[in-house]
């Protein structure tokens, strides 16, 4: 795949053979010249692109026509405090409009309509099992709400500025090269490409003997360049880690299998010798009649959870529909010192399928870097490549089109990959991503 840096480099969300009635970030893979000429649409206008869905047809883009500007709020952070973070994204957000509020009751009916249609084709076929055995209690709340549904459609809203590759009437050119890539199989060619990237090393420290029971997958690895070591004895953790370029940024994550019995104060011992602030979990701890990760958090707010060096305790937690969130505060047994990291549980992507809902994704990735302050932010799932890499990549995307920068899908997975083996696992989610 050649790279054209003067010419666009993307993938805009449409549907090959049955639609999403939630949106999908604006995704991108390899670069096309010339592209073809917009062609009128009553849906698309130079004015601001909103990555959430309007009412029928649910695949189109929905974009603003009025004049009125939307001040952007997707970047902006809590301010840092140093005994406890915010609990709450109110701080992060800058006034929603009227218009922000009509946008955020379409996205909450077109999530709900979605639940009691059928799935779409992109989904997996051990839905049933999934919805059955990983569905938890959701009331359950200790203290403030930490966040409303108003607050993540706010997050969620991504307005590029009118110049921007990814605004108005560019949107149609994009969307016409992408259905022409996905028709071709042009996609699915690039990543089954993919599969012939050789390993960057022979993972020796992960296959020691010592280490092979703290391996949830004997074949998935962390390369031994990017392994995630601790202590000063440079102690094994199934863990790598991930650096990518965003513009002049570095975007710096964990991407780790989700925690054995036998792991789970090694973990620990990672979230805070890294000072990671933010965990995203990706998996649930069954999935399809097998144990997907081992529960490694504190549940009761009166109980902590004793790791040997550090104490847990369950601060704060607010239970969405698609999402948990725990605010919880580790304190170091030996010297007293605490850190909170804020724990984001997604709850509905189902193993080796897609989530139901694209834009419940985008809120809950919207939401985890807006509360990033500090350190790498942690990700697993089961075996830490798969939905993990989804949601790295998607977060990269995402901000990549807020700076108006090229994107090449294929390149950026193949970065992934060069740091830990197997990133993005099956070509229905990196297929799902072209939409």
């Amino acid at each position: 795949m050649s790279a054209h840096p003067e010419v666009f480099q993307t993938e805009i969300k449409t549907s090959v053979s049955s639609p999403d009635p939630c949106c999908t970030p604006v995704a991108l893979s390899r670069p096309v010249e010339r592209p073809p000429e917009p062609t009128p649409d009553p849906v698309l206008i130079e004015a601001e692109v909103i990555l959430t869905p309007p009412p029928p047809p649910p695949h189109r883009l929905t974009v603003v026509t009025d004049e009125a500007s939307v001040e952007e709020s997707c970047n902006n952070t809590p301010s840092h405090q140093a005994c406890c973070p915010s609990l709450n994204v109110t701080d992060m957000l800058h006034g929603a409009s009227d218009r922000t509020q009509i946008v955020t009751k379409l996205l909450d009916q077109s999530c709900k309509d979605i639940h009691k249609a059928q799935s779409d084709s992109w989904s997996s076929e051990d839905d049933d099992v999934f919805d059955a055995t990983c569905q938890e209690v959701s009331s359950s709340q200790t203290g403030p709400p930490l966040v409303t549904q108003e607050e993540l459609a706010s997050l969620a809203l991504i307005t590029p500025a009118k110049t921007s590759q990814y605004s108005g009437s560019r949107v149609k050119a994009l969307i016409q090269i992408l259905q022409h890539q996905l028709d071709q199989q042009e996609l699915v060619k690039e990543f089954m490409a993919l599969e012939h990237l050789k390993p960057s090393d022979d993972c020796l420290v992960g296959k020691a003997p010592e280490n092979r029971e703290k391996n949830r997958y004997r074949d998935i690895l962390p390369y031994d360049k990017t392994r995630v070591a601790l202590g000063e004895n440079q102690d094994y953790i199934n863990a790598s880690y991930i650096r990518m370029k965003v513009g002049a940024e570095e975007f710096f994550y964990i991407s780790c299998q989700g925690p054995l019995p036998s792991t789970v104060p090694a973990f620990w011992q990672m979230v805070w010798e890294n000072k990671s602030d933010v965990i995203a979990m990706m998996t649930q701890e069954l999935e399809r009649g097998r144990i997907k990760c081992h529960k490694y958090w504190p549940e009761k707010q009166d109980v902590p959870l004793d790791t040997g060096k550090y104490r847990l305790h369950l601060e704060n937690q607010q239970y969405l529909e698609y999402f948990h969130i725990k605010v919880i505060r580790i304190v170091e047994a030996e010297t007293g010192e605490t850190h909170f990291v804020h724990h984001l549980k997604f709850t509905h992507w189902p193993d080796h399928g897609v989530p139901h809902c694209s834009e419940e994704l985008v809120r809950f990735i919207r939401y985890m870097r807006a509360l990033h302050h500090r350190g790498p932010i942690t990700v697993h799932c089961s075996a830490g490549i798969g939905r993990t890499g989804v949601l790295i990549c998607t977060d990269i995307i995402l901000n990549l089109i807020e700076k108006d920068l090229n994107i090449n899908v294929s390149d950026i997975v193949k970065e992934m990959r060069l740091q830990r083996h197997g990133m993005i696992q099956t070509k229905v989610s990196a297929h799902r991503k072209a939409n």
